[in-house]
Order: structure tokens, then C-alpha cells, then sequence
């Protein structure tokens, strides 16, 4: 996927051919007899077994000595499998179109549909796996950002859940996450909001210090304690996948022309209360998770700080939820309504909260 994503913008760095040219050499080794053996055995996961050739193939690097057997796996009456959540038929439509040249619009269509882009996301209590399933369903339904799709709903909704999303990933230290949502913005061709546009620009800054990505299992203290021999492998174990979709990310913006400009969302345009992040900060103390994130926050002009508070609200709504502390997610519900922040989906949600344990607390007298 990811030699797939920089073929286009290979000419942009002098270095990157040769490294995506060793990169398609190694890939195409992994095709082995072991694999094609697995391939005839499990017809029913054939697209996801042949990912690899054909990615290779997408990009003019194809096996022609598998064509037939994958033909005869992939034609009109081969085996759907086993049932997939929505995001994962997207997956299926997006690896099918790679092996036909086309795309089953219609089908597309109904898996956005019953896919978690078409409604609002649960920030208070929405799992990890969650946050995946919302990330997955736009990197497959545009085929990372080459195609143009009907979303289920308004963008703007998508993009209050996305950052909300971010926030939460943030706070948490999880940059896996943050990558992966980060790609809503390039992917879905909208214009960044001030917290993407901070958050990309943190995750890069992450990188360049570790020349690799952290991922949520990395633990810089345990990196410096192993001998030099090791922490290769401790890196591979803990953070190749965050690297790889922050790898991802990257190449979608660089297709987009290279440039991140934070700017407000269309229709999300008021200009927060000056000092209303020091006054959510007061509330919302940093993360012991999230401590790099925190550090850059803290760095930033205070105008720029101001312009996150609707994300310090989300931040303190979800850690109050979690601790099932209903007074401070009152005190987070006030200090937004002191400040007039936008209406966002976490808001929202939050006083359906107080409303229903006020009926239920009634019910126990």
C-alpha cells in the first residue's frame, strides 16, 4: 500500500526511487510457493491473501505467471467469504477494483451507508477499534484519496467527529490513531481545522526526532535501556505500523501538493473567546500519556491555544465520562457555554448524559 501511495510523487525526492525500487524487490520475494498454496486453500479471503500482487500489479509490477491462478480465483463466481463489517467491504471493494480496472459504485455506496461515516460518532464512550472502523471505511472507500466519494453525510459532520477523534487520540499519546484520522482531511480533499493542522505538524516533528514514528507500545525509557543491537527490533515490534499509516498520511498530502495550511472548517468559523484555553487548562491537566503532545501545546501563541478549545472541552468531557465524574462534565459543559465554543457532537452528548442520569437518579427516590 504504502510503495503504491509514493509511486506518483517518487520524483519529488531524489532518494525515494531507489528506496521504492528496493522496496517492490523485497515485496515481490514475499510471493512464495507457501503463499499461493494458501491462496488455493482459502478462496473465500483470496482478495485479502493477494494484496500484495495486486498492489505490485496497480503500479506495473505484476507477476504475469500469476495471472492465470488469480483469474481463476477472482473471477465472476469466486467465493465472497466470510461476513465483514462494513469497513472491511469497503476493503473488498477497494482490492477488487484493483483487480478489475473498476469500481462497483453502487456497492460502495451501500457499504458507506451502513458504515460508522454515516453517523455520528460516540465520543464519550467509542472504543479504539472504533476510532479504526471510522479511519478504515475512508481510506478504503477512496482508495487513499484517488477517488472522489457520495458520503452518507454532510462533510462537516465527519469532520466534528474526526477531530474530536483526534483529540481524544492526542490526549492519550496514541499517534496511531492520530495518523490515521489525520488522513480525513487529504483523503476526503477538505481543508484542515486548526487542531489537524497542529496535530500533523506535531506527528512530524515526532518523526524527524525519532526518524520513525512512536506507536502506543513504544516506551522511550525501555528504547534507551537496550543495547544497541536491540532496540531495532524493539522499534519494528512497537511502532512499525504507526509509522507505516503516518507513512500513508504523508503520501496523500504530498499527492495533494505537499503543503499543510491549518484553516478553519466553512461554517465552523467563529473566532474563540481570548484566554478560554487557559481557563479549560485549569481543568484539563496534561496527560501523562500524551506528554509530548502536551509539551508542543503548551509552546504554542496563546491565540493559536485559544483556537483548540474546543478540543481541551472534548478532552475533559471524555476523561470526566471515563471517571464517571458527572460534576466535571458539568463544569466542562460551563465552561464551554461561558465561552459560546461551538456546538460539537462531544457537547452535545454530554448533556444527553446529565439529562439521562438526572431521569434515572429520579427513578431511584
Amino acid at each position: 500500500m504504502l510503495l503504491r501511495a509514493l509511486m506518483p510523487v517518487a520524483d519529488r525526492h531524489s532518494w525515494l526511487p531507489s528506496a521504492l525500487e528496493r522496496l517492490a524487490a523485497e515485496l515481490a520475494t514475499s510471493i512464495t510457493d507457501e503463499w499461493a498454496v494458501r491462496l488455493c486453500l482459502n478462496p473465500g479471503i483470496a482478495l485479502d491473501l493477494a494484496l500484495v500482487p495486486l498492489h505490485l500489479r496497480a503500479v506495473g509490477l505484476g507477476d504475469r505467471h500469476l495471472e492465470p491462478i488469480l483469474a481463476d480465483l477472482l473471477g465472476g463466481d469466486r467465493l465472497p467469504g466470510p461476513e465483514r463489517t462494513p469497513n472491511r467491504q469497503l476493503e473488498q471493494h477497494q482490492l477488487r477494483s484493483l483487480w478489475t480496472g473498476e469500481v462497483d459504485e453502487a456497492g460502495v455506496a451501500r457499504a458507506l451507508a451502513a458504515s460508522s461515516l454515516a453517523w455520528e460518532f460516540d465520543h464519550l464512550a467509542g472504543t479504539t477499534e472504533d476510532a479504526y472502523a471510522f479511519t478504515h471505511a475512508i481510506l478504503y472507500a477512496t482508495d487513499h484519496g484517488r477517488r472522489r466519494v457520495s458520503l452518507p453525510r454532510p462533510s462537516a459532520q465527519i469532520v466534528r467527529d474526526a477531530d474530536a477523534i483526534l483529540a481524544v487520540a492526542l490526549d492519550a499519546g496514541n499517534h496511531d490513531v492520530a495518523a490515521e484520522v489525520l488522513w480525513t482531511w487529504p483523503m476526503l480533499n477538505l481543508p484542515w481545522t486548526p487542531l489537524a493542522g497542529q496535530a500533523w505538524a506535531f506527528l512530524a516533528h515526532e518523526r524527524k526526532d525519532w526518524g520513525f514514528l512512536p506507536g502506543p507500545g513504544f516506551d522511550p525509557a525501555v528504547h534507551h535501556g537496550l543495547p544497541c543491537p536491540e532496540r531495532d527490533g524493539y522499534v519494528l515490534r512497537t511502532s512499525y505500523h504507526t509509522t507505516l499509516v503516518h507513512g500513508l498520511l504523508m503520501a496523500v498530502i504530498e499527492r495533494r501538493g505537499g503543503a499543510v495550511r491549518p484553516e478553519l472548517v466553512e461554517g465552523d468559523a467563529a473566532v474563540p473567546a481570548w484566554g478560554v484555553a487557559e481557563a479549560v487548562s485549569a481543568v484539563v491537566q496534561p496527560s501523562t500519556t500524551g506528554a509530548s503532545w502536551w509539551t508542543r501545546f503548551a509552546s504554542l501563541p496563546p491565540a493559536t491555544r485559544d483556537s483548540l478549545a474546543s478540543a481541551l472541552v472534548t478532552i475533559a468531557l471524555r476523561r470526566a465520562v471515563n471517571r464517571a465524574d458527572l460534576a466535571a462534565v458539568r463544569d466542562a459543559l460551563s465552561l464551554a457555554a461561558d465561552f459560546r465554543l461551538p456546538e460539537t457532537p462531544v457537547i452535545r452528548q454530554a448533556r444527553v448524559l446529565l439529562r439521562r442520569a438526572m431521569a434515572i437518579a429520579g427513578l431511584a427516590h
